[in-house]
C-alpha cells in the first residue's frame, strides 16, 4: 500500500523542503524519490532502520562507504504499529535532524489520510461526529429522528440507559497526539523485532485499546479532539438503583484504561458522567461527563477515574451564579491573607469542615496537635468575624473558598 502513494509524497515533500526526500519498502529498495531515475535502486540504510525500528545518521564518509548519494537521516515509517518502509533525507545530520521527525510525521499522516480515510478512518470519522453530536444535542428543539438515523446507520441502537466515560490527557494539554513521543505496547504483537507502536500510530491504538476494555459493539467509541476520547455504553438497567451499579462497574473498567495508558506514559483524568435513563438524558450525561473532567483538572486532582458522585458539591459550585452574598463572602475570605499563613489557614478551615468539625479528626489528618489546630482556628474565627459554632456561616465560607479554588461560577 505505501508503493500506490510514495512517489506523490516523494515529489511533493522534496519541492516542499527544497531537500531531496526518498521512501523505500522495508527491503530498502527506492520507490518514491524525486529523482526518478533511482526508483527500484537498494538504499542499504534502510536495512537496519528497518530492523531496528531506529533513526540513523550517516555523514559524508558514512555514506560514500554504504554506496549512497548524500548524507542524510533514515527514519522507519509506521502504519498501524508495523514498518512498511523508510523516508530518508538527505544533507548533513546536524542540519537534516531538526526537521526529520517533522517529515517522518508528516509523511505517515499523509498515508493516515490517503489509507485510513476510504477504509477504517470513514466510519470512525462518522462515531467522532456522532458522539460530538450527542454533546450538542436540544432534546427540546432538534430532529431526534436524524441522530438515531445517524447511529442506526453505524449498527447502533442509541435507545434506551447509556453512560457516558470521558477520556482527557491530561499530560497533552491539546498538543497533536503526533508530536508526543508516546508508545503503547500491544499484548496480540507477536513479531519479536517490535513489541511497541510508534507514536505516529498512537491515536487509533487508544481507540483499539478502549474497544478491548469496552468490546460491546453497541458501545460508541470515539475521538473527539486531538487529548480527549468518549466512550458512550449501553447499561442495561433503567431503574435509579441499577442504574448506579452500571455506573460503578463502568468505572472499574475505566479504571483498567486508565492503567493501560499510564504504562504507555499517557496521563488521564477519566469521568463517569450520570446514567443516562434514554437518548433525550444523554446529551445532560455527557455533558456532566466532561464537567467532572473540567472540575478535576481544576482543582488539580492526580490522574485517575472519578465519578459525578464524588464531585456533586463541585458541580453545584460551579453552577452558581455570580451574586451579592458571594462578592460579600468573597471579601471575608480576603481576610485569610493577613500574614503569610494565607495557604495553611484555608487548608486548615477547608479540613476541620470536612472532617465534620470534630478537631480530633482534623488534627489527624492535618498532622498537628490539637492545642495547633486549636490555635489556628482561633486566628480564622478572628479574622473572618465567625464563630466555629455557627454551622451555617462555617458553611457558607467553606463553599465560598471552594468556589475561589474552582476558579468562579460559570459565567451563564
Amino acid at each position: 500500500m505505501l508503493e500506490k502513494y510514495a512517489q506523490e509524497i516523494s515529489e511533493y515533500l522534496s519541492s516542499m523542503m527544497g531537500r531531496s526526500i526518498i521512501i523505500t519498502d522495508t527491503n530498502g529498495i527506492i520507490i518514491g524519490a524525486p529523482a526518478k531515475e533511482r526508483l527500484g535502486e537498494f538504499h542499504p540504510p534502510s536495512v537496519p532502520c528497518v530492523k531496528y525500528k531506529k533513526m540513523s545518521f550517516d555523514d559524508a564518509e558514512a555514506a560514500k562507504k554504504l554506496g549512497v548519494w548524500y548524507p542524510g537521516s533514515t527514519v522507519p515509517l509506521f502504519y498501524n504499529g508495523r514498518v512498511i518502509g523508510t523516508a530518508a533525507i538527505a544533507g548533513e545530520p546536524e542540519v537534516v535532524l531538526q526537521f526529520t521527525m517533522l517529515v517522518k510525521n508528516q509523511i505517515e499522516s499523509m498515508l493516515r489520510e490517503k489509507i485510513l480515510s476510504p477504509g477504517m478512518g470513514s466510519p470512525q470519522k462518522k462515531i467522532n461526529e456522532l458522539a460530538r453530536d450527542i454533546g450538542r444535542f436540544d432534546p427540546d428543539g432538534d430532529d431526534l429522528a436524524l441522530l438515531t438515523k445517524r447511529a442506526a446507520r453505524l449498527g447502533v441502537n442509541l435507545e434506551g440507559p447509556r453512560g457516558v466515560i470521558a477520556i482527557f490527557f491530561s499530560n497533552f494539554r491539546g498538543l497533536a497526539l503526533e508530536k508526543n513521543p508516546v508508545k503503547l505496547s500491544y499484548e496480540s504483537f507477536t513479531d519479536p523485532i517490535s513489541e511497541e507502536i510508534d507514536y505516529s500510530s498512537t491515536h487509533s491504538r487508544v481507540i483499539e485499546l478502549m474497544r478491548e476494555v469496552f468490546p460491546d459493539p453497541q458501545a460508541l467509541i470515539a475521538s473527539v479532539s486531538r487529548d480527549r476520547f468518549a466512550i458512550i455504553c449501553p447499561y442495561e438497567h433503567s431503574d435509579d438503583e441499577r442504574l448506579m451499579e452500571e455506573a460503578e462497574a463502568a468505572a472499574e473498567r475505566a479504571n483498567d484504561i486508565h492503567r493501560k495508558l499510564k504504562e504507555a506514559s499517557i496521563e488521564t483524568l477519566i469521568a463517569i458522567g450520570r446514567p443516562a435513563r434514554d437518548i433525550y438524558e444523554l446529551p445532560m450525561s455527557y455533558k456532566n461527563a466532561w464537567d467532572v473532567v473540567k472540575i478535576a483538572d481544576r482543582l488539580t486532582l492526580p490522574p485517575g477515574v472519578y465519578s459525578f458522585r464524588a464531585l456533586l458539591l463541585e458541580e453545584m459550585l460551579l453552577s452558581v451564579k455570580p451574586c451579592f452574598p458571594l462578592r460579600f463572602l468573597d471579601k471575608k475570605l480576603e481576610a485569610l491573607r493577613g500574614d503569610n499563613d494565607a495557604n495553611e489557614l484555608a487548608e486548615t478551615f477547608k479540613v476541620y469542615c470536612e472532617s465534620l468539625f470534630s478537631k480530633h479528626l482534623a488534627a489527624e489528618r492535618l498532622h498537628l496537635h490539637r492545642n495547633t489546630l486549636s490555635y489556628r482556628l482561633r486566628k480564622i474565627e478572628e479574622r473572618l468575624g465567625i464563630s466555629m459554632l455557627d454551622f451555617r456561616q462555617l458553611m457558607a465560607c467553606y463553599m465560598a473558598l471552594h468556589i475561589k479554588e474552582l476558579g468562579g461560577p460559570e459565567r451563564r
